[in-house]
């Protein structure tokens, strides 16, 4: 409290307003500006699924002990009609059958690239940056161009829409993009609440955020389901991915400051499994909070090479996990005020105010209009738009998760706990993970793909970054 021109002023209470007004409004700008195309934005051929830009692909698979879900990914990568793709397993020190079974495919076109200890099990990053120096020092793509390289990056579980290659591969005819993003499903999304949440952040995330950041020229980079022209990865140097925990929330910055475009295609997404219960959850996310901790190291390179809305909202984007344990204890106090009011009603105390429906609307106003883009994308399956405002009520409580995730990255990060664990995958049937594919994109899936028992996980950062 302090007093300006003989008027008491409540800091704290000031900047509560501040934080929630920032934070609300910015979401309802990109929600907004993703309800339209850039001005200036890139044809897309929407499905074509034998077309062919005249460029390479190499899917990049890093493998830690997947010998539960590999040989179903590789039987649905090879599938894939495009006419130019080559499929690079990194098994990065694997003790199960990851490697028996690449070298058992069938195909010609999956190739094994083995690292062994101690150079192994050194984070995805560092998986990621071994096979780029292997695939530009070997024949796998000798006498290419490296601009017309587009490097994949899969997570082993991870499976593609049918048509993502015709939707994605002809935006690269634009020398001046650097990578493209697609959009994130979770297969297992009817399993259980858990994962319908996730499904409904990750669906929130690409369809808001990500297409508004289009208008912005700020689109980032996921763990799964990133395409990136070689070129660009090389010009960052040997490592173009680093140690970070989050290392694809750096890869995207990173390329942003080397002046490269990135694009997001809304049209294509890859799917994968949630996970189903909470201890695992909050594991996975207290990793991705604290690499996106790691990143603010970025935060002197945006300020010096970036300008304009480009780098005011990738400053925000860096600063957001510290806002979020700021709002924490704004989010407590609101709950107390809460449950103040419901012992009131209770015991017969609590007299009604206008604050109560202000508050609601604050708290879930712009998330209703946000469970409407749910419903939107999720109405050719059942969804109706009640039962998704419903859903998204649940969404603002999971949210508060992030919290847990958060305040525990924060102590990892004080105390210098950086260790880096993988998810554990779930074996599901190809049966349920083709029946989720296809009610997810509406199409059927190709008959002839053979596959075995399958599973994923979840994958994106605060953070929607990060994987594995």
């Amino acid at each position: 409290m302090i007093i300006f021109f003989g008027n008491r002023i409540d800091l704290v209470l000031w900047l509560a307003i501040a934080l929630v007004l920032v934070s609300v409004l910015y979401g309802l700008t990109l929600l907004v500006l993703s309800r339209f195309e850039p001005r200036e934005h890139r044809v897309r051929p929407g499905h074509a699924i034998n077309s062919d830009s005249g460029k390479t692909v190499v899917f990049v698979v890093p493998c830690l002990n997947e010998d539960r879900v590999l040989e179903a990914s590789l039987d649905r990568l090879t599938s894939l009609t495009y006419p130019r793709t080559h499929i690079l397993v990194i098994d990065d020190g694997s003790d199960d059958g990851t490697a028996d079974i690449v070298r058992s495919h069938p195909d010609p076109r999956v190739h094994l690239f083995q690292r062994v200890l101690p150079e192994a099990r050194q984070g995805k990053g560092e998986a990621l940056n071994a096979a780029i120096r292997h695939l530009v020092a070997g024949e796998l793509i000798a006498g290419l161009p490296q601009s017309e390289v587009i490097v994949c990056v899969m997570d082993a579980d991870g499976r593609l829409d049918p048509h993502t290659l015709g939707d994605v591969m002809p935006l690269f005819s634009d020398e001046q993009l650097g990578a493209v993003q697609i959009g994130v499903r979770i297969n297992n999304r009817q399993q259980n609440l858990l994962a319908r949440m996730q499904d409904i952040e990750f669906v929130l995330f690409t369809h808001v955020f990500q297409r508004g950041r289009r208008h912005l020229g700020s689109v980032g980079l996921g763990g799964n389901g990133q395409f990136v022209r070689l070129s660009a990865l090389t010009g960052l140097g040997p490592s173009p991915w680093s140690r970070s925990l989050t290392e694809d929330l750096d890869l995207g910055v990173r390329l942003h400051i080397d002046e490269w475009d990135i694009e997001f295609c809304s049209t294509s997404s890859v799917h994968q499994q949630g996970l189903v219960d909470v201890k695992r959850w909050i594991k996975q996310r207290t990793r991705w909070f604290q690499g996106h901790l790691q990143s603010w190291n970025l935060v002197p390179w945006v300020l010096r090479d970036l300008a304009g809305t480009r780098r005011a909202d990738i400053l925000y984007h860096l600063t957001s996990p510290f806002l979020l344990l700021v709002t924490s204890f704004l989010s407590a106090a609101f709950a107390f005020w809460v449950l103040d009011i419901l012992i009131g009603i209770v015991l017969g105390e609590a007299v009604v105010s206008p604050w109560w429906l202000s508050a609601y609307l604050v708290a879930f106003g712009p998330a209703v209009l946000f469970g409407l883009v749910y419903w939107s994308q999720e109405k050719h399956h059942g969804l109706n738009p009640l039962a998704a405002i419903a859903l998204i009520h649940g969404y603002v409580l999971y949210a508060l998760l992030w919290y847990v995730a958060g305040w525990k990255a924060a102590y990892r990060a004080v105390v210098g706990q950086n260790s880096w664990s993988k998810t554990e995958r779930n074996v599901e049937s190809t049966n349920q993970v083709d029946a989720s594919a296809e009610e997810l994109t509406g199409e059927a899936l190709p008959e002839e793909v053979p596959g075995s028992a399958v599973g994923s996980r979840a994958a994106g950062t605060v953070g929607h970054g990060g994987s594995q």
